[in-house]
């Protein structure tokens, strides 16, 4: 979907964290350079220590520039050329409006400023002068200069508002791979329209809407797919399509139901007018800072010396050249860790603990076990050749996104850590028969079929609950479904969720589940902070029924899942007895052994100890 997919797009401003320093209500800006102070924190040479062990911050900028150095290059030299047109243009950007348009964002989330500006440093581990003076800025300077070309046409946000407020179509689907096996299910459809649900679950290649009977969310004029769009909309309630081509797959649809357009006041229609313009601007502008970047960077002077050997030899130290400007690579070490020395950093404690504890039981990770490892990631994700051998390299790509360059980073960070703890607890676990029966009925047994409908309030879901069982029908449960129910699949599904299995990690409401009979509807079970009420409508059938044919399968499926609980146990208990001393986030955990001693000395003396972490 074009606009839908504007929206999740982060902004190229936000990206590329451009901006001089905020300036200060009513006066210009002070026009400090963008590039990072290169003696900035330098005097902290050890960033942490792990029982005892240091780790310095050259090791934490080496790792940082290994993984990062490019990507924050490239973000200074944008800063360059954003600070440097806004300076051309004469645009100020003031601290009034950084802090309006921070009240603006929070707004749309219902949220203070402040609360709003404490969440977005949380989840994305900055200040909160990093989030102004940089991401917020940058974001206002960039619509400042790319605003005189917005302008949102009639025709627009007619298919905007025909989108969100207009008549939606809901279906069922079945997508398969051929034509041939398309025509033969049309075929059996039309003959008995009442199987296109069974017949969905059977051979539909979508796992999602295979799950639900072939049901699809409900589907909007100018999504995207106009193809699709036409065909359902030209379909009344119990019609099925002909065969239809998208892409590669070949489609067949029923029309379930058709929502009528939504009725607006004038009042309303007004208010709607005022988002969507707002929404279709603010798409706008992204895509007009893209093109604007394009033209900066075709009219500046960029010289990357870091990622060129000869021009490194030539210039060392220097990591690139930006209109005769040079930026240090010191300077992009320094910013490497401000941007991300905190997450490299644990990741290297995290490492540091592992090779104490490997080297401490006399264990050690070779290539072979690397390789390993890798080769089981591959398989189990179905990475495979057509004669069933396992297809590393596309595995690679896979997890790399197709870069090379982080192959290594893939397996220092991700796997080598996995393989070490295997190693440290293998001679833990272990999988008993009552293991195997439990996994045998959560993965082949038979699964109960039911609409679902999930509250949030408990008595909310009392007054849902007492409506369905006056009327307990399947249709007017999918409605309150519909109209209650806070779990986006279930409400715009009208109740239907894939089926409920045994041992899935909801023993309550499994266990509500499997005593219902078809027609029946639960008591109301509180599943964590959520209440659910089921409609029953039967119960699948097994397709495996003897443990002996899976037997094997299913053994290394459990063990893997018992090693993961096992390892991630073993790791927090690791974290929790050892000593680490962070001097870039400024805290420090004593370690258990450490608070044992200490209580055992202090009950001695008759004084009462203190422990755990502790901001310095």
């Amino acid at each position: 979907m074009a606009h839908q997919a504007n929206k999740i797009i982060v902004g190229l401003a936000v990206l590329l964290f451009a901006s001089p320093l905020v300036a200060q209500t009513q006066q210009a800006p002070q026009q400090q350079s963008p590039i990072p102070n290169q003696n900035q924190n330098r005097q902290i040479q050890t960033l942490a220590t792990v029982n005892g062990e240091a780790i310095t911050r050259q090791e934490v900028s080496q790792q940082c520039m290994r993984r990062f150095g490019k990507e924050v290059l490239e973000s200074i030299v944008n800063k360059m050329m954003v600070f440097n047109e806004c300076k051309r243009q004469g645009i100020v950007i003031t601290e009034q409006d950084v802090n309006d348009d921070i009240v603006k964002s929070a707004k749309a989330f219902g949220m203070s400023g402040e609360r709003y500006v404490k969440l977005i440093c949380s989840r994305r581990n900055i200040t909160e002068d990093r989030l102004k003076n940089e991401i917020v800025w940058n974001e206002l300077a960039l619509r400042r200069l790319a605003e005189s070309q917005i302008k949102v046409s009639p025709e627009e946000l007619n298919e905007r508002m025909e989108f969100e407020f207009g008549p939606k179509v809901q279906v069922r689907e079945i997508s398969v791979g051929s034509q041939e096996k398309a025509e033969q299910i049309l075929q059996a459809v039309q003959n008995d329209p009442a199987s296109f649900e069974r017949l969905a679950k059977q051979h539909s290649v979508n796992p999602n809407s295979a799950a639900m009977g072939g049901l699809l969310p409900p589907i909007r004029r100018n999504s995207g797919l106009p193809e699709f769009e036409s065909i359902a909309f030209g379909l009344q309630p119990g019609q099925i399509s002909n065969v239809f081509q998208i892409e590669d797959k070949f489609l067949i649809i029923k029309c379930v139901r058709v929502n009528p357009e939504v009725e607006l006041s004038n009042e309303q229609m007004s208010l709607a007018h005022e988002r969507l313009i707002d929404e279709i601007t603010n798409d706008k502008l992204r895509d007009a800072a893209a093109d604007l970047f394009i033209k900066m960077q075709s009219n500046a002077q960029i010289v990357n010396v870091m990622n060129d050997k000869k021009l490194s030899q030539e210039m060392p130290g220097v990591a690139a050249v930006v209109n005769g400007v040079k930026i240090l690579k010191n300077q992009v070490g320094e910013e490497c860790i401000v941007r991300f020395g905190s997450m490299v950093l644990e990741t290297l404690v995290n490492n540091q603990l592992l090779n104490q504890s490997l080297t401490q039981a006399g264990l050690e990770v070779s290539p072979e076990d690397i390789n390993g490892e890798i080769q089981r990631a591959a398989e189990s994700l179905g990475h495979l050749n057509p004669d069933g051998t396992v297809n590393i390299d596309e595995w690679l790509s896979f997890v790399t996104a197709n870069d090379p360059t982080k192959i290594d980073f893939y397996i220092e960070d991700e796997v080598w850590p996995t393989v070490a703890l295997q190693k440290l607890v293998e001679d833990r676990v272990n999988v008993t028969q009552e293991d195997m029966q439990k996994g045998f009925q959560a993965n082949y047994g038979p699964r109960v079929e039911a609409l679902v409908i999930v509250s949030t309030d408990n008595r909310q879901a009392l007054k849902v609950w007492n409506m369905a069982s006056a009327n307990p029908s399947k249709e007017y449960f999918g409605q309150l479904a519909n109209q209650y129910s806070v779990e986006p699949a279930s409400k715009s599904n009208f109740g239907q969720v894939p089926p409920i299995a045994k041992f899935g990690g909801r023993p309550e409401l499994e266990a509500e589940a499997f005593s219902l009979e078809p027609g029946d509807i639960s008591k109301v079970v509180q599943v964590g902070e959520y209440w659910v009420i089921m409609y029953c409508l039967g119960r699948t059938s097994p397709t495996v029924t003897e443990i002996e044919t899976v037997k094997e399968e299913l053994y290394q499926n459990i063990l893997h899942k018992k090693m993961q609980l096992e390892m991630d146990e073993f790791f927090q208990r690791l974290r929790e007895d050892s000593q680490i001393d962070n001097f870039l986030t400024g805290t420090s955990q004593p370690g258990r052994a450490f608070i044992e001693q200490a209580r055992a000395a202090q009950q001695e003396s008759g004084a009462a100890p203190s422990g755990g972490q502790q901001r310095r």
